[in-house]
């Protein structure tokens, strides 16, 4: 019998920044929404909140109202974020289902230009491993640094050449069963005293990854790497003043 996995860790739904970020609550905390999709949210706020735990989502504009129930995947601080001296936290949930009413705030939201398609910035969340992970890489044994679902970052005591394609494997839990995939080298750093890391390129698994990191972050053993995802917003930001400026020379 198939271990039974959460569906929606399975299923890859388009994401989209928000422009600004939307005011909301997540139970008795007040939060922004930074992006938005039909699985789930990321949101910042000035406190960090527990993996796992359901809280209430409610966002109102004038754009549509959102009320549903979400669990929280991961949650930490935002160490790129200096505030005068306040912590910021960002955090991911995820919805109980694929709300309706989510969906129409999103197409009410784009077509006001206040939402802007992620996958324009073409790059897969890595995750870092949070608790040591070791794993196997063709007959090597190797630590897991992060993971993400388009591939991973190993550490490893030889240097291995670029482009080797070897069976990467890991486990998660003994639930979910060992995940092996094909990896492909795509770099490889280091020194024979200090030790080596390499870069692993990971196609067509996309689904088994992102069932393995799903259960990690539910475990607290994985979170999100923020400086990637700064990254990858202040990219978005860059496209949305582009966007807004494109739509003001039309509108003159």
């Amino acid at each position: 019998m198939r271990p039974e996995v959460n569906e929606m860790a399975l299923r890859s739904f388009p994401r989209y920044f928000l422009i600004p970020p939307l005011f909301a609550t997540a139970g008795a905390e007040s939060v922004r929404v930074i992006d938005l999709s039909l699985k789930g949210a990321r949101l910042e706020l000035n406190a960090p909140l527990r993996a796992g735990s359901r809280h209430r989502l409610l966002i109102m504009t004038t754009d549509g109202v959102v009320d549903e129930q979400v669990t929280v995947l991961w949650s930490q601080i935002d160490d790129l974020c200096v505030d005068n001296g306040i912590d910021r936290y960002i955090t991911g949930v995820e919805f109980d289902g694929h709300p309706t009413s989510v969906g129409e705030l999103i197409d009410r939201l784009l077509s006001s230009h206040n939402a802007l398609p992620i996958e324009d910035a073409r790059t897969a969340d890595r995750y870092r491993i949070s608790t040591p992970m070791t794993g196997i890489f063709g007959i090597l044994q190797i630590g897991i640094v992060d993971l993400s679902i388009r591939g991973a970052k190993i550490a490893l005591p030889y240097f291995i050449r670029v482009g080797t394609v070897s069976p990467f494997a890991f486990q998660v839990d003994s639930d979910g069963g060992p995940v092996e995939v094909l990896g492909t080298v795509a770099w490889c750093l280091g020194t024979s005293a200090s030790g080596f890391e390499a870069g692993l390129r990971i196609d067509g698994e996309d689904e088994r990854l992102r069932a393995a990191i799903h259960r990690l972050c539910m475990r607290d053993e994985a979170r999100i790497d923020l400086h990637s995802l700064r990254r990858k917003f202040d990219a978005l930001r860059q496209s949305a003043h582009e966007l807004a400026a494109l739509v003001g020379e039309k509108t003159a």
